[in-house]
């Protein structure tokens, strides 16, 4: 009897190890217009890790008393090209990628006004999308730390293409007292030379992106991409739940910028 007992126990503990775990996290950050102290928005992702993979992120922007203008939705089927959806009801931005029935399609719409457009998702090998970039940096860390300058295709919604990108680590650097590696991405022709490039500071010990450089992906009310920087504060890091994320996809938007 006591051995039907410990074998039971056994079988009992071995299914509560093997059943799926399901973690969340929650970070914020704070845009300001490039090299100034602007306010310009807020931001509130929630992520959710299904066995330590990451497969569902949600990101709110807020405006500066708190309401939501802005909302980026991520499922990570595919890990370096997403789907995905940001919309902006402050503009009419509207992109991203869907998956149906098999086939992959980019999107895009400048604008309330605009015309919407729409393509099958550039098949190039390799392909990386929006938050798919945080990924590839992961994934090709110890090549970036060793001085390797790295290729890759990355989507621009807006063209409904991919462009080539180079990917290089830059420097070491402390941001508010934390060590960092600054990863540059830039266009690999020669356009690359002269348009902006973009710096993603990742905290050297975790590889927590710390601080971010470069172009936004919303637009002010002409059209453009903002020209940011954004404070990502690791220690502000703190667990999260699906009540969170769930709240975080259905929260009204509103304009008001």
């Amino acid at each position: 009897m006591r051995l039907h007992w410990v074998i039971g126990f056994c079988l009992l503990a071995a299914a509560a190890a093997a059943s799926p775990v399901d973690e969340y996290v929650e970070y914020s950050g704070v845009a300001t217009v490039r090299h100034t102290t602007t306010f310009l928005y807020g931001e509130r992702h929630i992520l959710h890790y299904h066995d330590g993979k990451l497969t569902e992120r949600a990101v709110l922007y807020s405006c500066a008393d708190g309401s939501s203008f802005a909302r980026k939705s991520v499922h990570y089927d595919n890990t370096l090209a997403p789907d995905f959806r940001l919309e902006d009801k402050a503009t009419g931005l509207l992109q991203g990628i869907r998956s149906k029935d098999g086939a992959r399609t980019v999107f895009f719409r400048s604008n309330a006004n605009g015309q919407d457009k729409e393509g099958p998702l550039p098949s190039a090998p390799g392909l990386v999308a929006d938050a798919g970039f945080e990924e590839f940096v992961q994934v090709h860390w110890s090549q970036l730390q060793a001085g390797e300058t790295l290729s890759m295709r990355f989507l621009v919604p807006s063209r409904l293409d991919a462009y080539g990108f180079q990917v290089q680590h830059l420097r070491s650097e402390r941001i508010d007292g934390v060590p960092t590696e600054v990863i540059r991405l830039r266009l690999s022709n020669i356009w690359g030379w002269f348009l902006p490039s973009i710096d993603a500071y990742y905290s050297t010990t975790d590889h927590l992106l710390v601080h971010y450089d470069g172009l936004s992906d919303l637009q002010d009310m002409a059209g453009n991409n903002y020209k940011v920087e954004i404070s990502y504060k690791p220690a502000n890091r703190h667990p999260s739940d699906d009540r969170a994320l769930q709240a975080s996809l259905a929260a009204p938007l509103s304009a008001c910028r």
